[in-house]
C-alpha cells in the first residue's frame, strides 16, 4: 500500500523546524495566528474552490493546526508570525491537493470498509509518542473521533487510488547495477577509519614551562605504569584531563581529517593494542591505544546493497509518478482562490 503520509511529502515546505523552546497550545479551535492583528473571518466562509467543490476557512485552520501538530506542540511563539504565510500556503496546497484525490476517488467510486479503518486506527494508535494516547492527540488538533475516522476512511480510499495509478515495480538488476556503477564513490566508499581511547595531561599552548614540564613528568609516569601493565580505561578515568575520561578514555571510531594532525598520524600509524608514543598537540599530552582500525574500500554489490538500491529506486520511481498524477490533476482542474 502506498505510504499513509505519501500525500503530506507534496506539500510546499514551511520552513526548517524550529527548536522546541515554548509550547503552543493547540486545542483552541481558532486561528493559530490570531496574535497576528486580522480581520475577524467566519470558520463558514469558503476561501477556495476546486472543481466546484468548497474549502472553508475551518478546514484551513484544521489543516494548519494538523501541520503545527507535527512540531510536536513546540514553536517558539516569536516564529509564528514568521512561519505563518509558509504555513497557510503549505495547508492551502495540501488541501487542494486532497480536493483533488477525493474528487477522483469518488469519480471512480472507490470505497472502503470498517474493517479497513479499524485496522489504521490500531496502527495509528500504535504510533503515538510515550506518554500519549491517541484521544490527546485528536484534542491537541481539534479533531473528534468521528472526524478522526472519516479522515481515515478518505486515506485509506486515496490510497487505493494511488495504488492504481502509481507504478510500484521493483526496478530490474540493470537499473541496479547502473545506479551502483554510477554512484559508488557517493553512497559505497567505505573511508579508513581507527577506533582508539587516549589519556590526556592538559599542558595547551600559551602555558609556562614550569606548568609544560609537570605534565610530560605526569604523562611519562602514566606510560609507565601502562607498560607495566596498569589498566587503560581505569589511569583514563582518574588521570586524563578529556571528558573521555568518563567512558575510559574512549573517543570511539573516527577517520581521517577529525582529529588535530599529530593525534591523527599517531592514531593511524600505531599497533593495534599497543601502548604508544607520547604525542603532543596543542591541547597537551596524549597516549593513544589503538583498538581496531578499517582500511576502508568499496561496500560490494552484495544481495543486501542491492535490496537497498532497489528500495531506494522503487521509492524515488513512486515519488516521480505519484508528483506527475497529481499534476496531471491539477493541470485539467479548475482550481479557484477566493479573496
Amino acid at each position: 500500500m502506498v505510504g499513509a503520509l505519501i500525500i503530506v511529502t507534496l506539500i510546499t515546505a514551511c520552513g526548517s523546524s524550529p527548536e522546541p523552546t515554548a509550547e503552543v497550545d493547540l486545542s483552541e479551535a481558532t486561528d493559530l495566528f490570531a496574535p497576528i492583528p486580522a480581520p475577524a473571518v467566519s470558520a463558514d466562509r469558503v476561501i477556495a474552490r476546486v472543481d466546484g467543490t468548497d474549502i472553508s476557512q475551518a478546514e484551513l485552520v484544521q489543516e494548519m493546526n494538523t501541520l503545527l501538530s507535527r512540531f510536536g506542540g513546540q514553536i517558539p511563539p516569536e516564529q509564528l508570525a514568521q512561519m505563518e504565510e509558509g504555513m497557510r500556503e503549505g495547508a492551502m496546497e495540501n488541501l487542494i491537493i486532497k480536493r483533488l484525490l477525493l474528487n477522483e476517488v469518488e469519480s471512480q467510486g472507490i470505497t472502503v470498509s470498517a474493517e479497513e479503518i479499524d485496522e489504521l486506527m490500531e496502527r495509528y494508535a500504535g504510533q503515538m509518542p510515550p506518554g500519549m494516547d491517541l484521544e490527546e492527540q485528536l484534542v491537541a488538533i481539534n479533531m473528534t473521533m468521528v472526524e478522526f475516522r472519516e479522515n481515515l476512511a478518505r486515506e485509506l480510499s486515496v490510497n487505493k487510488l494511488l495504488e492504481q495509478k502509481v507504478d510500484l515495480s521493483t526496478p530490474d538488476e540493470a537499473a541496479v547495477t547502473a545506479f551502483y556503477e554510477e554512484h559508488t564513490d557517493d553512497y559505497f566508499s567505505v573511508p579508513e577509519n581507527v577506533t582508539a581511547s587516549h589519556i590526556l595531561v592538559n599542558a595547551r599552548a600559551g602555558v609556562d614551562e614550569e606548568t609544560r614540564a609537570e605534565a610530560l613528568s605526569k604523562i611519562q609516569s602514566i606510560r609507565q605504569q601502562l607498560l607495566e601493565g596498569a589498566d587503560f580505561a581505569e589511569l583514563a578515568a582518574a588521570e586524563s584531563d578529556c571528558p573521555s575520561s568518563q567512558q575510559g578514555g574512549s573517543l570511539g571510531s573516527f577517520g581521517r581529517g577529525q582529529m588535530v594532525p599529530p593525534f591523527e598520524m599517531a592514531a593511524f600509524a600505531q599497533e593495534i593494542g599497543v601502548v604508544g608514543d607520547i604525542v603532543e598537540t596543542d591541547f597537551g599530552y596524549h597516549i593513544v591505544l589503538v583498538t581496531e582500525r578499517s582500511e576502508g574500500g568499496t561496500q560490494p554489490l552484495d544481495e543486501e546493497t542491492r535490496e537497498r538500491i532497489a528500495g531506494f529506486l522503487q521509492g524515488q520511481g513512486r515519488e516521480q509518478a505519484l508528483r506527475s498524477y497529481i499534476e496531471s490533476l491539477r493541470e485539467n482542474a479548475q482550481v479557484e482562490l477566493l479573496p
